[in-house]
């Protein structure tokens, strides 16, 4: 996706495009912000940091996280997954230049109208809901395929993903974005599944991707310019420490083949064939010392991961936290009950400190939650009235298969 310097391509004989790491986009939680206009530079990516705590339950060095920002209309959208869940498919990580959700290959289309976009990735069908004349998604919304998928289940999953953001758009209430999208019945919904065009022959001037319409369907393609480098490393998901250093070694690869230019030159210009055997010896040993510097870190590494791996096959069939929130915010009225702490249990438990205007109002949400039949328990304790406000802890437990982990939407 990302090309190499022209020259440094010359220099090094690279002709081929370096690719990205693409991670399924479905185990994300993510959302559209209006940035105040006077946040500028760093401030803007600080903001970031804060939205993404603000959409998880966890914190963020729990966090794979990046963010995309559109100057123009100051919108911002955030997205977020718990690290455990993407382990398996981070490990190609290290090697890759960037590593991105499979729907940030859609970020840089742009309609006059609302419009719902589909793409699909793998085993991953997911749909993005773009605003007019903006490239900041609204709403992102994904579920996981079959392996041996068909275009039935591609129609029903289509259906599923079309429902799911007709449900959230008619229901919105969303102080975080200036006029978002209200009525779905604006909304352009596309008939066409697109996806990635790995054959494009992009321009080595003007690095580019193309999405074409998905199986035996035809229709005009959509080529996506790709941003400017500094874009890319916001809209990269790893950690900001590992990032850096990233960083600093695509720095220390530019200097190193000026470095060779420098000597190149002067080799020619000068014949001192010395100079360029000294420089030569010094970048290999530098080299060396690069990588017995990275060895014990990447031993280090190996072992989180073994840990972390473990863990994974222990929490693998458990309910994620986003579902079982989102599940709940369906019984709440915003107006009357507001939750001000959250915390997971064993896997199909949430204990959630809250304030209602009313002990009335509690009590009527205590019932609808014991009345919809996913529930084992509904427990409310802690009650107390006090300035005309009712503060108290609820705890429910799921039955067992109550949801299901595999699907998971991107929108709480």
């Amino acid at each position: 996706m990302p090309k190499l310097p022209q020259w440094i391509q010359q220099l090094s004989g690279a002709e081929e495009s370096i690719e990205p790491a693409l991670v399924p986009g479905n185990w994300f939680v993510s959302r559209a912000f209006s940035v105040p206009e006077e946040l500028k530079g760093r401030e803007i990516e600080e903001f970031a940091e804060l939205s993404a705590e603000e959409i998880s339950p966890f914190n963020l060095e729990q966090l794979f996280w990046g963010y995309y920002f559109n100057e123009e209309t100051r919108r911002l959208f955030i997205y977020a997954a718990y690290d455990q869940k993407l382990r398996a498919s981070m490990v190609d990580s290290e090697v890759s230049d960037f590593v991105f959700p499979d729907f940030v290959q859609t970020f840089g289309l742009k309609f006059e109208c609302p419009t719902l976009i589909f793409l699909q990735h793998e085993q991953t069908l997911t749909g993005i809901l773009l605003p007019a004349n903006d490239t900041i998604p609204q709403t992102v919304v994904g579920k996981t395929l079959e392996i041996d998928f068909n275009k039935e289940d591609l129609a029903d999953a289509k259906q599923q993903i079309t429902s799911r953001i007709r449900e959230h758009v008619n229901r919105l209430s969303e102080a975080t974005l200036c006029n978002p999208v209200e009525n779905f019945g604006e909304v352009a919904v596309s008939d066409q599944i697109y996806a990635r065009n790995w054959d494009y022959e992009e321009s080595k001037s003007k690095p580019a991707i193309e999405l074409i319409p998905y199986g035996d369907r035809t229709g005009s393609p959509w080529v996506i310019s790709v941003p400017a480098t500094s874009v890319l490393w916001a809209l990269d998901i790893r950690k900001s420490e590992d990032k850096d250093q990233l960083v600093k070694r695509h720095g220390w690869t530019l200097f190193y083949w000026r470095v060779s230019v420098i000597v190149i030159l002067l080799f020619f210009i000068l014949a001192f064939l010395e100079i360029g055997l000294i420089g030569l010896k010094k970048l290999n040993e530098s080299e060396a010392m690069f990588v017995t510097d990275l060895a014990p870190k990447a031993q280090k590494v190996e072992e989180k991961a073994n840990i972390l791996a473990k863990i994974n096959q222990v929490i693998t069939n458990q309910l994620l936290p986003f579902e079982m929130l989102d599940w709940i915010n369906q019984f709440r009225d915003p107006e009357a009950i507001h939750f001000t702490r959250f915390t997971a249990e064993g896997g199909n438990a949430l204990q959630v400190d809250a304030i209602g205007v009313n002990p009335t109002v509690v009590n009527q949400f205590q019932e609808e939650l014991k009345q919809s039949g996913m529930l084992n328990s509904v427990t409310i304790s802690n009650n107390r009235v006090q300035n005309n406000r009712t503060t108290f802890r609820l705890r429910i437990e799921f039955k067992d298969e109550a949801l299901d982990p595999q699907t998971f939407f991107a929108e709480l």
